[in-house]
C-alpha cells in the first residue's frame, strides 16, 4: 500500500513514476476563459453600446468567476435604470450593495478598461464566455446523468431515469440556470408588461390564437403552460358484432375478446397492435354484410369499409392501359359506412350491376416456423395418405421426389403396390478402431468399445469404461442408442411425428402451419394441391375432399395467402353420413400454387386463356339491416387504419377541433407547431388540412374526382401551407418519453408554440400499469409538465365516455372524461364538442356545434356555438349579423 502525506504525495521520491498516467481529464478546471470574460466587462464599462450587444447573449450566471458576476448584475441594473456605466458608477453601485471589496476594489475595474483590447469586439467575447458556460453546464449534467445511471443500476425504472437524462441536456441547451425560484418583486413588473400589452392590443393576448373569435374573447388565446383538453364522443361507432373472428398471429380471437396490445393482421399481412378498445355498444343500427365469395360480417351502420365502386374500377382499368392519360386522373377507392354501402350496393343503371368490391389482403407475413413434419410432406399425406401411419398412396413419382428433396426417406411399401413408406433418414454412425484388437467395427449399441467375438472380455483390461451414450435432441442418458425414449416416441419417426402435431387419424392443419411463414405455408398448399387438387376448365385451383375439418382448414391456409376463395358441397357415395359429403374449395391466381411440373403448366395454359381482372377483390353482393346486436371496435396501430376481420380475412376499416387550432397557429399566424397523431397517417392529416384550406370537399380530394376549380383552388394555398412552419408526427405506439423527447427538439430549434396530441387514450407508457385509469393519470401529469417545462400550450384530444348517450339532451359534461378524473384536475382548460345533429339528423340546428368550455382556470366558463364544415374538415365561427 502506498504512503502518502496530507498533499497526496509520496514518501517514496525516489520510486520510478507508476505506468499509467493519469488521465487527460485528471486535475481539469472546468471550462472558462478568464480574458474574454474580462474582456466582456471591460467593453460594457467603456461602451453603453457593447452593453447592448452583450445582454441579448449573456446571463450572471454564465461569468465563472463570482467577482465577474456581481459586476455584470451591477451594470446590467445601472444600464436598465438609464444611468451611465463607467468604473465610478459601477464601484458606487457596488460599494452601496456591499460587493465592491468582494471584486477587489476599484483598482479591479480600471483593470478591467485596460485589459479590453477594443470595446467594438464585446459581442463576441460574449460568445466565448456563453460557449464554456454551456460546457460548464454539460459537464455538470453529465455528472448528473451518471448519478442517475447508477441510480437506476439499483432498481429504478429505466424509462424515466433515459427521460431526466434526457431533461438535464435539454436544460443545458435552453441555457437555464440552476435556480428557479424567483422573488416576487422581480416577477411583479413582467406581468404589468403583460398586463398593459393585452390592454394595448385591444383586449388581445399574447397567446396562440385558436381561430374562433368568441372564444378568444373569453380566453385570450392558448397561452404557454396551459395544458387544454378538447374531447368529445367518437364521431361515429365503426363497430363490428362482438363474435366476429379476428386473424392474429398466432391463431384467431374475437371482436368481443381482443384487448388492448394484442396483436391483429393489417391489410397487408402483417402484425399490428391494437391500441385502444371501445365500450361494447348495444341499440345501434346494425347490417349483415353479404360477400361474392358467401362471407357475411354483421356491422353497425357507421362502421367503415375501404371500396372500390364501379367507377373506381372502370377508372383504374382505364388509367392501366393509358385510356385516360390526357386526364392524369383515376377514381380511387374511398372509405365508405355500411350504411351509404347499403345505398348504394347496386349501381343505378337497368342492369343493376353489383358496385362495391373490397380488395383482397396480402399474404400473412410471418417468421419461419421450425416444423417437425416438413410443409409439403405433411400437405401431401393430408392428402393421399394413410390416416394412422406415415404411408402415402401415389402414382405420380414426382411427389416422392419432392417429400425426398425435404430430407425425408421413402421406400416402397411391402403390402400394397404404389403405397410408399415416409422415414426419417437413417442417422449414420461412426466406425470406431476395436480397443483390443484394433479392428475398424461400427458400434451397436453407441458405448461398445471391442468389435466382439473373443475381444469383448479383454476390453477391462485394455480401457476404461465408455460413458453412457445421451440423446441427440434432449441429452438425457439412453441405452446406446441416439435418441431416448421419450424422444423415439415422439420426434424418433415420420410417423411419431406426426402423432406430436396431433394429425394422426385426424386429419386437419395445425395452428403451427396455418401461422408459418408464407415460403412453407405455399409449401403446404403444393403438397394438398399436388394430392387432391385440379385445374378447372377456367383456369382456377380446385381442392376436393370429404373432411369438413380438413376442407376448413385449407380454405384458411389459401385465404391467408391473399386470395378470394369460394366453397361447395354436393352428395358423394361414401361408408358413413360424414363421407358422402364432398367439399370444394375453388380459388382463382396467377402464382405458382401448383408443385407438379404438369400440374403447373396446365394452369398456366388455362389462366392465360381466361380473365385475371377480378380475382384480386371480393364484392358486396346484398347489405341487409338486421335487428340490433352488442358490437364493439379496436385502433390498431398501422398507417392505414385496416385490419382483417371475419374467416375469410377482409380488410376492413377501425375507428377536428385541433387541426383548426393549428390552423390558426401555423398557417395564419406563422408560429410554430407539431401534431403527435396516434389515430391519423401524416398524409390524412395533411389532406385534412389542405381541404379545410382550400375549401375543397375532403370525400372529392380521396376520390379523386376534384374539379379544375378544386385544382386552382388548392394550387392557389399551396405557397402559403407549404411555407406554414407545422410539424407532424403519426409514429405508432408514441410513448410520453418519445413526445418529450421530440417536442424539446422542436423547442431547440424552431421555437415551439403549440403541441398537438391526438388522441390521449391510444397513448402507451411502454411499461406494466396496475390499471388503465392510473396510466392515463400518469399521462395527463406529464402533459401538464411538458407544458410548463417548454413554456407553450399543449392539446390533449380526448374521448367521452358514453354517459352523454344516457342523458336526455346527450350534452356532455366535464365528469365524462374517459379513463380518468385526472384529467379534469390537471387541465387548465376543458372543451366538450357537441354535435345536435350527430345525435338527431333532423335536428333544427343542423350544422351547428357547440364548444362548451366546462373548465377555465383563468376565467369564465361559457357555450360558444360555431358552424361544422365537416366535408371540409373544418370548423368556422357563425356568421354575425
Amino acid at each position: 500500500m502506498a504512503v502518502v502525506d496530507d498533499r497526496g504525495q509520496s514518501d517514496y521520491a525516489s520510486e520510478a513514476p507508476p505506468s499509467e498516467a493519469p488521465g487527460e481529464d485528471f486535475g481539469r478546471q472546468p471550462p472558462q476563459d478568464m480574458a474574454a470574460e474580462q474582456s466582456v466587462l471591460g467593453g460594457m464599462l467603456l461602451s453603453k453600446d457593447a452593453i447592448a450587444d452583450v445582454l441579448e447573449v449573456l446571463r450572471p450566471g454564465d461569468f465563472y468567476r463570482p467577482a465577474h458576476q456581481c459586476i455584470y448584475d451591477a451594470v446590467l441594473d445601472l444600464y436598465s435604470r438609464g444611468e451611465p456605466a463607467d468604473p465610478v458608477t459601477v464601484s458606487a453601485e457596488l460599494d452601496r450593495r456591499g460587493d465592491l471589496k468582494r471584486i477587489g476594489g476599484p483598482p479591479y475595474l480600471i483593470t478591467l478598461t485596460q485589459t479590453v483590447p477594443t470595446a467594438a469586439n464585446a459581442g463576441y467575447y460574449a460568445e466565448i464566455v456563453a460557449e464554456k458556460s454551456i460546457l460548464r453546464r454539460l459537464v455538470q449534467a453529465g455528472t448528473r446523468i451518471v448519478q442517475f445511471g447508477y441510480a437506476g443500476a439499483d432498481g429504478q425504472d429505466v424509462a424515466e431515469v433515459v427521460d431526466r437524462a434526457q431533461a438535464e441536456v435539454y436544460e443545458v441547451t435552453e441555457r437555464r440556470t440552476s435556480e428557479d425560484f424567483l422573488p416576487l418583486e422581480e416577477l411583479l413588473q413582467p406581468t404589468m408588461d403583460e398586463i398593459d400589452s393585452i390592454a394595448s392590443r385591444g383586449g388581445i393576448s399574447l397567446g396562440v390564437p385558436t381561430g374562433f373569435a368568441e372564444l378568444d374573447e373569453i380566453t385570450n388565446g392558448l397561452h404557454p403552460g396551459q395544458m387544454i383538453i378538447v374531447a368529445a364522443r367518437p364521431g361515429v361507432g365503426k363497430a363490428l358484432a362482438l363474435d366476429t373472428a379476428l386473424p392474429t398471429p398466432d391463431g384467431w380471437t374475437t371482436m368481443g375478446e381482443v384487448m388492448v396490445g394484442d396483436h391483429l393482421i393489417d391489410a397487408h399481412g402483417k402484425p399490428t397492435r391494437v391500441v385502444a378498445t371501445t365500450d361494447v355498444m348495444v341499440g345501434r343500427p346494425c347490417y349483415e354484410v353479404e360477400f361474392s365469395d358467401g362471407t357475411v360480417i354483421v356491422a353497425d351502420a357507421e362502421h367503415q369499409w375501404l371500396t372500390d365502386t364501379r367507377a373506381s374500377r372502370k377508372s383504374a382499368q382505364a388509367a392501366a392501359v393509358g385510356y385516360n392519360r390526357t386526364r392524369n386522373q383515376r377514381t380511387h377507392p374511398e372509405v365508405r359506412t355500411t350504411e351509404e354501402i347499403a345505398r348504394t350496393v347496386r349501381c343505378n343503371t337497368k342492369d343493376a350491376r353489383i358496385n362495391h368490391s373490397v380488395n383482397n389482403s396480402g399474404a400473412i407475413q410471418l417468421p419461419e416456423q421450425e416444423l417437425l413434419v416438413p410443409p409439403y410432406t405433411l400437405g401431401a399425406w393430408l392428402g393421399d395418405g394413410t390416416s394412422a401411419a406415415a404411408q402415402i398412396t401415389s402414382a405420380d413419382p414426382e411427389i416422392i421426389t419432392r417429400i425426398e428433396a425435404e430430407g425425408l426417406q421413402v421406400t416402397a411399401s411391402s403390402s400394397a403396390a404404389l403405397r410408399y413408406v415416409i422415414q426419417l433418414p437413417r442417422e449414420a454412425v461412426d466406425s470406431k478402431s476395436c480397443v483390443v484388437c484394433g479392428k475398424e467395427f461400427v458400434p451397436f449399441p453407441l458405448h461398445v468399445r471391442t468389435c466382439g467375438q473373443s475381444c469383448g472380455g479383454k476390453a477391462r483390461f485394455m480401457s476404461e469404461p465408455v460413458a453412457a451414450s445421451v440423446c441427440v435432441d434432449c441429452g438425457a442418458p439412453t441405452t446406446g442408442l441416439h435418441r431416448c425414449q421419450a424422444c423415439r416416441t415422439s420426434i424418433g419417426s415420420v410417423q411419431a411425428r406426426l402423432r406430436t402435431v396431433g394429425v394422426l387419424g385426424n386429419k386437419h392443419i395445425p395452428t403451427q402451419y396455418l401461422r408459418s411463414s408464407e415460403n412453407q405455408r405455399r409449401a403446404l398448399l403444393a403438397g394438398l394441391l399436388d394430392t387432391d387438387g385440379t385445374v378447372t376448365a377456367g383456369g382456377s385451383a380446385q381442392f376436393s375432399v370429404t373432411s369438413e375439418r380438413l376442407v376448413r382448414d385449407v380454405r384458411e391456409l389459401v385465404v391467408s395467402l391473399g386470395y378470394r376463395v369460394q366453397m361447395s358441397t354436393r352428395r358423394v357415395k361414401g361408408r358413413t353420413e360424414s363421407s358422402s359429403t364432398a367439399y370444394t374449395l375453388t380459388f382463382s391466381s396467377e402464382d405458382v400454387v401448383f408443385g407438379l411440373h404438369r400440374k403447373q403448366m396446365l394452369h398456366k395454359e388455362r389462366r392465360a386463356a381466361s380473365s385475371t381482372v377480378r380475382s384480386g377483390s371480393r364484392f358486396i353482393v346484398d347489405v341487409r339491416k338486421i335487428e340490433s346486436v352488442p358490437v364493439r371496435c379496436v385502433e390498431v396501430d398501422n398507417a392505414e387504419h385496416l385490419y382483417l376481420a371475419s374467416e375469410s380475412m377482409v380488410p376492413t376499416h377501425n375507428s377536428t377541433l385541433s387541426m383548426d387550432f393549428m390552423r390558426s397557429c401555423s398557417i395564419k399566424h406563422g408560429m410554430p407547431s407539431v401534431i403527435f397523431s396516434l389515430e391519423m397517417s401524416r398524409t390524412e392529416i395533411v389532406m385534412r388540412l389542405l381541404s379545410a384550406e382550400a375549401k375543397i370537399k375532403l370525400g372529392d380530394m380521396r376520390s379523386g374526382k376534384m374539379t379544375d376549380d378544386d385544382w386552382t383552388r388548392l394550387a392557389r394555398r399551396m405557397s402559403e401551407i407549404s411555407e406554414a412552419p407545422l410539424f407532424v408526427d403519426d409514429s405508432p405506439n408514441l410513448t410520453m418519453m418519445e413526445i418529450r423527447a421530440k417536442a424539446r427538439r422542436l423547442k431547440q430549434r424552431n421555437g415551439l408554440k403549440l403541441i398537438v396530441v391526438d388522441y390521449l387514450q391510444l397513448m402507451s407508457s411502454g411499461k406494466k400499469v396496475e390499471s388503465r385509469q392510473q396510466e392515463v393519470s400518469d399521462f395527463s401529469r406529464q402533459l401538464k409538465l411538458l407544458a410548463k417545462e417548454l413554456e407553450c400550450p399543449v392539446v390533449a384530444v380526448c374521448q367521452l365516455n358514453r354517459g352523454p348517450e344516457q342523458r336526455t339532451d346527450k350534452k356532455p359534461m366535464v365528469s365524462d372524461l374517459r379513463e380518468s378524473g385526472s384529467l379534469e384536475q390537471d387541465a387548465d382548460m376543458v372543451i366538450l364538442l357537441h354535435r345536435p345533429d350527430a345525435i338527431e339528423r333532423d335536428d333544427p340546428r343542423g350544422g351547428e356545434a357547440d364548444l362548451i368550455l366546462g373548465k377555465h382556470r383563468n376565467g369564465p366558463t361559457a357555450t360558444i356555438t360555431v358552424a361544422h364544415q365537416l366535408h371540409l374538415s373544418r370548423f368556422v365561427d357563425m356568421a354575425r349579423g
